[in-house]
């Protein structure tokens, strides 16, 4: 009898010891498998949502328009608006030119006569002048003007508008026979404004896409309050 005592009171205290055990490996195998949340570093307190203030309500997306089917408006751009500038009146004179291309037979010949000496036109607002022929103590690839190259007074609308056109011309001994005895040495176009304030001015020549040498004039622009009568005659010498 005292046997079978000593042998229930081992298995009681076996069991428990058991229980006890598997408990304790229980609660490692439970740390173990939350060792990375034992790890990270405590996050902030997010704040309470119902202590936020009420959001306006958004509107509906399914009742906006469809952005994509709405065509968008082109912004519309103005016409640049044109200079107007003072009108005036202006004042030419022809002084000299340098490195014109001569005539063939100007350059054989000893002596020049006075119908080969070149001259000058001026044209701006459909009033033209010319001057006479240049001086004969001159050469025809430098000419010089002393007398008859103005001044000319040409009427002044826009000076951003005007151009003023310059033919230096002579007669070229190789176009008699052709009756056309006339020959372009050079010319030039150029805008009013770009004479408003310069005294002197040398002028490039052209030749068609050839450079002709350049011409030098003296230009005055005197200012008026108002606008020149409008032109109604052409002068042509």
């Amino acid at each position: 009898m005292d046997r079978l005592e000593n042998i229930t009171e081992f298995v009681v205290v076996s069991n428990l010891e058991n229980r006890v055990l598997n408990a304790a490996i229980s609660k490692g195998q439970d740390w173990w498998k939350h060792r990375r949340d034992h790890n990270q570093p405590n996050q902030p307190n997010q704040p309470n949502q119902s202590n936020q203030p009420n959001q306006p309500n958004q509107p509906n997306q399914s009742n906006q328009p469809n952005q994509g089917n709405v065509p968008q408006s082109i912004p519309q751009t103005s016409a640049p608006t044109p200079i107007v500038g003072v009108p005036g009146y202006l004042t030419i004179t022809i002084l000299r030119a340098e490195d014109l291309r001569e005539p063939p037979l100007s350059m054989i010949k000893a002596s020049i006569s006075s119908s080969d000496r070149p001259y000058v036109i001026v044209e701006c607002n459909q009033q033209r002048f010319q001057t006479l022929q240049a001086d004969s103590n001159s050469s025809n690839r430098h000419p010089q003007w002393t007398s008859g190259n103005g001044p000319f007074g040409f009427n002044i609308f826009n000076p951003y508008t005007d151009h003023l056109t310059v033919w230096v011309q002579g007669q070229d001994p190789l176009r008699i026979i052709k009756n056309d005895k006339v020959k372009i040495l050079g010319m030039c176009e150029m805008n009013v404004s770009r004479l408003i304030g310069e005294k002197q001015m040398w002028l490039p020549l052209r030749d068609g896409n050839k450079p002709a040498g350049q011409l030098l004039l003296q230009c005055v622009f005197r200012p008026s309050e108002r606008p020149p009568p409008p032109y109604n005659n052409y002068y042509e010498f």
